[in-house]
């Protein structure tokens, strides 16, 4: 059974939260569905001023501050048609060993809408590793483009424990 850890997305900083979506604005919500027994704790932040947007993990040790923009929590933050926004995604682990994971490829909703939906996410078919009393960081990037008239989507990632499968693994008969 998943526990479904919702976080939203903000796509504009400084921007109150509105009732709903523009003419020229977007909602975009990530939903992160993380399994019962995931120990890691699961956050997104703004990006903050100068930080890079680079793709490549970073961890921080135990003792260690973050580098971390304001938490986005609840409610959804909206953005501009084609402006894609920065954010990043933290994972603390307060296990003492590390979590292995990788995330399964992203869902966006309504389906239809996918090709209107600007992504740099997780699944990418890695797996990544939370150390023990450390927390991880990545930059994600996400927007809608100006197609199909998508005003509103949510795009839902699945994180699972443990190695990414291999693409080089025999086929299972």
């Amino acid at each position: 059974m998943a526990l479904a850890c919702l976080l939203a997305l903000g796509l504009l900083p400084g921007c109150a939260p509105r009732s709903s979506a523009s003419a020229t604005g977007v909602d975009l919500r990530i939903e992160w569905v993380l399994p019962a027994d995931f120990p890691a704790a699961a956050s997104l932040h703004r990006l903050r001023a100068g930080d890079s947007t680079s793709a490549v993990p970073r961890v921080f040790a135990a003792g260690e501050t973050p580098l971390l923009g304001e938490e986005i929590s609840g409610g959804v933050l909206h953005g501009s048609v084609d402006e894609v926004q920065t954010v990043v995604l933290a994972l603390r682990n307060p296990l003492d060993h590390p979590v292995r994971f990788w995330a399964a490829p992203h869902l966006p909703t309504p389906h239809d809408a996918e090709p209107a939906l600007l992504i740099r996410c997780l699944c990418t078919g890695e797996t990544y590793e939370v150390p023990a009393h450390a927390t991880w960081t990545r930059a994600l990037q996400f927007g809608i483009q100006r197609r199909q008239g998508v005003q509103r989507m949510v795009v839902t990632h699945v994180i699972t424990v443990g190695e990414a499968p291999s693409m080089d693994a025999p086929a299972h008969r």
